[in-house]
């Protein structure tokens, strides 16, 4: 056991961490310039802060632990419910709009049917709290796209949904509330065999269940809303799609109309989302690389109640869609090789750290045969190798 690693973790190094962290960077340095600030959550955090309210995570999903006075804790299994509570607490006295970005380790405990299949994973992503203009969520959305593109990703797509039209028509079929959360779930699979069963035993049919079931087709260009708008004239789904629209125009305004389309198949499994949401993809990897949306109740339930927006995009499954376009991981290299042999330690340094204050990465290399050296500058990539010579200190 001494040399296995737990089930659905993995070591980086070599040229796939070099390849990671190139990533992190561009991503660290997009959000910086859309002008959101950095922050870092505790890894470890309460149970009870995942496990109830809108946000709540099945406990099994969860690696826990416990702290020295027995209460459960849980490894940080997303990122938004954190910075929910940093919004309420330590930042409680900075006005909104709170602009935050965060890039970091997550962690669950993943099942057959889990998405991420990984135990620990990295996830970069912005929130964008107190502001509920429209406008709001275009940018966040621009600003995924925007990844997906500084990312290296030869194609990329967002898809939009609208979790109050979905709501809407669960209140005008009459639906319970534990109904609704399984049809939610059965909703974004598209599993229409499932939804249907679920309905009849919830005793919906004619008319009702016809559109219900209609719900997970109804994906496409922006036609999609006026086949919406034909569904229903609950005044909620009509406020709902009178928003997905304007986010649309919006978002093909900033010049990405070919890169988004719309299904109103696509509600999010977590409750804490209120309206517009999305997701983003690629043909080369098939499951979603990111995901978001607007949720403006859930800083309510951390004591400050404002509206807010964003989304978590998952480094890995960015990684592995690039692998799939055939980016190539690069080896870590040096510039030079320096062969100290018989000069003064105190020369060695100075001339190293001259070499590395000109920004060229220097390995010291103690070999004397020069014919070994040069299978080891061939080994790190060097470009030359430089040698020390006798001298006074």
């Amino acid at each position: 056991m001494r040399f296995l690693l737990p089930d659905f973790v993995s070591d980086a190094l070599g040229g796939e961490l070099c390849l990671k962290r190139a990533l992190e960077k561009e991503l660290r340095e997009e959000f910086s310039l859309w002008g959101f600030d950095e922050v870092l959550p505790a890894g470890l955090d309460f149970y009870d802060n995942f496990a109830f309210g809108s946000g709540a995570r099945d406990q099994r999903d969860m690696l826990k632990s416990f702290d020295s006075q027995g209460r459960i804790l849980v490894m940080r299994p997303e990122f938004t419910a954190p910075l929910a509570r940093l919004a309420a607490t330590r930042l409680r006295e900075q006005e909104p709009p709170l602009r935050l970005c965060y890039l970091g380790s997550a962690y669950e405990n993943p099942g057959a049917g889990s998405a991420q299949r990984r135990a620990e994973f990295t996830q970069g992503g912005v929130e964008l709290m107190g502001e509920s203009d429209p406008r709001a969520d275009a940018e966040v959305m621009l600003l995924a796209l925007r990844c997906l593109q500084k990312a290296g990703l030869k194609d990329s797509l967002l898809e939009l949904g609208q979790v109050e039209f979905f709501m809407g028509l669960m209140e005008e079929a009459g639906l319970s509330d534990g109904a609704i959360q399984s049809l939610r779930s059965l909703t974004e699979q598209k599993n229409t065999l499932a939804m249907e069963l679920l309905l009849r035993e919830e005793g919906v049919s004619g008319e009702a269940l016809r559109r219900l079931m209609e719900l997970p087709m109804l994906f496409g260009g922006g036609e999609v809303l006026a086949a919406a708008r034909a569904m229903s004239r609950h005044p909620r789904c009509v406020r709902a799609i009178d928003n997905l629209e304007r986010v649309y125009e919006l978002l093909c305004q900033g010049g990405a109309e070919n890169r988004v389309s719309i299904d109103l198949g696509l509600v999010h499994g977590l409750g804490y989302y209120t309206g517009v949401v999305f997701r983003g993809m690629t043909a080369s990897f098939g499951q979603p690389l990111l995901s978001g949306g607007r949720y403006d109740t859930l800083l309510a339930e951390y004591g400050r109640p404002m509206p807010a927006t964003g989304f978590a995009l998952g480094v890995e499954h960015l990684l592995s869609a690039l692998r799939a376009q055939g980016a190539q991981a690069q080896e870590p290299a040096v510039d030079l090789l320096y062969l100290p042999l018989d000069e003064p330690v105190s020369v060695t340094w100075r001339e190293t750290e001259a070499l590395r204050s000109q920004g060229l990465r220097v390995e010291l290399c103690y070999e004397r045969d020069l014919e070994k050296a040069a299978r080891r500058a061939k080994q790190r990539g060097a470009e030359r190798i430089v040698l020390g010579r006798k001298g006074e200190a």
